[in-house]
């Protein structure tokens, strides 16, 4: 195997584990962290298990960020995203909504950490930090899928 096939698999694999421990733990979060915790409101289960979270789920993303594109250098598509033409085609297309997907998420994963969990917990109000947990989670789904349809060439 060619040093280029061997390195492509490798980052590969560490980009879909990331994704992975990504979705994976956002999608544990809203369906089984969230509705435990309305049955023992006092616990505090979603802020503390958040801040357990928190830095896996950063180091996951910063991994998906870096790993993403090297893959698509590995695989012959730096110099074709510079070229107008290749964002007209279909894999450009879904590579845009994903990276404007990657974008959205990081910045509303930012102000969920940042802003609303604090912000919830002074208030104790998680409704907006729930609704932006909820939205950050169902975007990430999206951005995998799309993942998804770019290995099969769309």
């Amino acid at each position: 195997m060619a040093l280029k096939e061997t390195l492509f698999l490798v980052l590969l694999a560490i980009h879909l584990v990331a994704a992975a421990i990504w979705v994976g733990g956002l999608l544990f979060f809203i369906f089984a962290v969230v509705p435990a915790a309305r049955t023992a409101p006092d616990a505090d289960i979603p802020a503390r298990l958040g801040r357990a979270f928190r830095p896996v789920a950063w180091v996951a993303l910063g991994t998906l960020v870096v790993t993403g594109p090297l893959l698509l250098f590995i695989q012959g598509l730096g110099a074709a995203v510079l070229r107008l033409g290749f964002w007209r085609s279909p894999f450009g297309v879904t590579l845009g909504v994903k990276v404007i997907l990657v974008v959205t998420v990081l910045a509303l994963t930012l102000w969920h950490d940042i802003v609303l969990g604090p912000r919830s917990q002074m208030v104790s109000d998680p409704g907006p930090s729930r609704r932006v947990g909820r939205a950050i989670g169902l975007l990430s789904l999206v951005i995998f899928l799309a993942g998804m349809a770019l290995a099969q060439g769309f």
